[in-house]
């Protein structure tokens, strides 16, 4: 009688290994891909940020072309951070500064780059942008001197 039971049962743990082994590495794998994507959101965020202080330093410079300063400030944080985890090459786009004549003009950047995927068919794109006011000495008016 015994035997006849282990007889029916026998096979059960290479069909449930099969069966859950899949599932296993689904979930290995897409705990990496999170955690990446998240890494990737923060280095967005860092990069952006890095690049609109770039831009607020050198908005009113006469030397400096502060869209290409910033911009590339922020590039090179998001390929220094995440080297080959970027898919393709992350763009940086200034933010046009609040038009001449207000007061407090602000300038910045956004950045978007794509991450590379650990699980077949999940694409994340990430993107941030942060702006911040030009650094420069206001008038009493809140115009900025040189600017």
């Amino acid at each position: 009688m015994r035997r006849r039971q282990r007889d029916k049962e026998s096979g059960a743990t290479a069909i449930e290994f099969v069966v859950f082994t899949p599932l296993l590495f689904l979930l290995m794998f897409g705990s990496v891909q999170i955690g990446l994507a998240l890494f990737a959101r923060h280095v967005a965020v860092s990069a952006a940020q890095e690049g609109a202080r770039e831009a607020r330093e050198t908005a009113v410079s006469t030397t400096t072309n502060w869209q290409t300063a910033s911009t590339s400030a922020a590039t090179n944080w998001v390929t220094q951070l995440l080297g080959t985890m970027v898919q393709g090459t992350p763009t940086a786009q200034p933010l046009e500064p609040v038009p001449l004549g207000n007061a407090y003009p602000e300038v910045g950047v956004s950045v978007q780059f794509d991450v590379v995927s650990v699980v077949p068919g999940w694409t994340f794109s990430v993107s941030s942008s942060s702006v911040g006011p030009v650094e420069c000495f206001y008038q009493t008016d809140g115009h900025c001197n040189g600017y």
